[in-house]
């Protein structure tokens, strides 16, 4: 099926497909567990308008756009076309530079004109607009205020051809685990098109209140396919609750796990009582220096862990050494580039998946070479390839495996020397679980 896009010259439509192929590989491996919820949404012509929030700067366009089948052009912040060659580069790969207040020093113009005359020029083309609509990248759970920038593009391409186009939103929820960190997770949403015609004779009626209106609609829009945890406290607050509900209920769909932490959230960030005895039942774990998940998994052991004693931990310390020893290097590089840069967190992310493009296919080239030199045969070069990509996914899960066993043993530990204190940890978590879980069944 062919979806319908602005004209765009071939060769840079190469280009995108490769940039976004080589972004496909580089998000594969910088993310544990990548969640895309709502694909039967991504089937759509142009000219729209893809609206997400803001959690994590470049990575928000990737974790987005490698999905769409058509070429977005994006609305980025006019910092990034500062420099000669930043600027020169990122005009010429689809993007429109937008100042923002923050972006503009003092006495400095501030016009967006050009910016906006090139959106409504590319939207009237049946193009495909990103817009980042919170404006400023913040790493954390929840929604901020939509700027107006999508609904004005929108209106504004409409106006221009007596309401002619079509104009659809696309509205998508990012939410991470952890933003800036290494084998993290995120969930990519992608929700239900809201089409610009519905609100034509409002616009008509009243531009400035239209804009304002449609800018709310879709901020709650997003906000509805997001992990919204309204501010910091209270992304405090569910993060421990999830982290314990999460040890009970480990297993199910990725669609229905989402339907379950956002219901987690509406039904429980009220609860004052719930957030206190979370904050003390943390506080008291730590001041006991276990987890939840070492806590719950003493107290329930699984005979299904094939990791859950150390003998099986020993049976794997070859295969582990010589993985942690081989992938060390290509994993560590890009955290120091990162440390030496001292960029706003939001950019560690980025950084390290840029520098992971070159780390991580240099040490498969050096694993192919080795193989294939030292046992004489390109295809055991093959070979080895797949050995260290196998011996990198063995590493990561002996490392979780030791992880639980040692806050399994910790706990243990504490049981046999202070079993009061345990039992007493254990029911203020049953506490927790039975106040937050009554509400899924009533």
């Amino acid at each position: 099926m062919s979806y319908r896009n602005a004209p765009i010259h071939p060769f840079l439509r190469f280009v995108f497909l490769l940039l976004r192929t080589i972004s496909w590989a580089g998000t594969l491996v910088f993310y544990r567990k990548r969640t895309v919820l709502g694909r039967q949404h991504l089937r759509f012509d142009g000219p729209a308008i893809i609206v997400v929030n803001h959690p994590s700067t470049l990575l928000d366009v990737l974790n987005t756009c490698i999905y769409i089948r058509q070429e977005p052009f994006f609305l980025a912040n006019y910092s990034l076309f500062k420099h000669p060659i930043s600027n020169w580069l990122l005009r010429r790969l689809f993007s429109i530079p937008v100042k923002r207040r923050e972006d503009v020093a003092a006495g400095e113009d501030r016009n967006n004109d050009a910016a906006f005359e090139q959106s409504f020029d590319h939207v009237a083309k049946k193009g495909v607009l990103f817009i980042a609509a919170e404006g400023v990248s913040w790493m954390e759970r929840w929604v901020r205020p939509f700027k107006t920038g999508a609904a004005r593009i929108a209106f504004g391409a409409e106006n221009r051809n007596n309401w002619q186009l079509g104009v659809k939103i696309i509205p998508v929820g990012l939410s991470y685990s952890a933003p800036d960190l290494f084998r993290s997770e995120v969930i990519v949403q992608f929700g239900s098109p809201v089409l610009l015609e519905d609100w034509a004779s409002r616009e008509k009626t009243n531009h400035e209140q239209a804009v304002l209106d449609f800018t709310t609609a879709l901020e709650n829009n997003v906000r509805a396919l997001v992990l919204d945890t309204r501010d910091h406290t209270g992304q405090v607050f569910m993060e421990q609750l999830e982290g314990i509900l999460q040890n009970k209920f480990p297993a199910r769909s990725p669609a229905a796990y989402f339907a379950f932490r956002k219901k987690l959230i509406t039904d429980n960030i009220d609860d004052s009582v719930l957030k206190s005895d979370t904050e003390a039942y943390c506080a008291a774990l730590q001041s006991a220096q276990l987890t939840d998940q070492g806590l719950f998994g003493c107290a329930t052991p699984s005979p299904a862990d094939p990791f859950k004693n150390g003998l099986l931990l020993l049976a794997g310390l070859p295969f582990f050494s010589v993985g942690y020893a081989f992938w060390w290097l290509p994993c560590y590089l890009p955290w120091l580039v990162t440390q030496k840069l001292g960029l706003y967190i939001g950019y560690n992310s980025t950084v390290k998946l840029l520098i992971g493009l070159f780390t991580f296919p240099m040490a498969l080239w050096a694993a192919f070479r080795l193989a294939a030199d030292g046992l004489g045969q390109e295809y055991w070069g093959w070979m080895g390839m797949g050995m260290a990509v196998l011996l990198g996914y063995f590493t990561e899960k002996y490392l979780d495996a030791a992880r639980r066993w040692r806050e399994r043993n910790d706990a243990k530990i504490l049981k046999k020397k202070d079993e009061s204190l345990f039992l007493a940890l254990l029911q203020q978590r049953q506490a927790i679980v039975e106040r937050a879980c009554s509400r899924f069944i009533h």
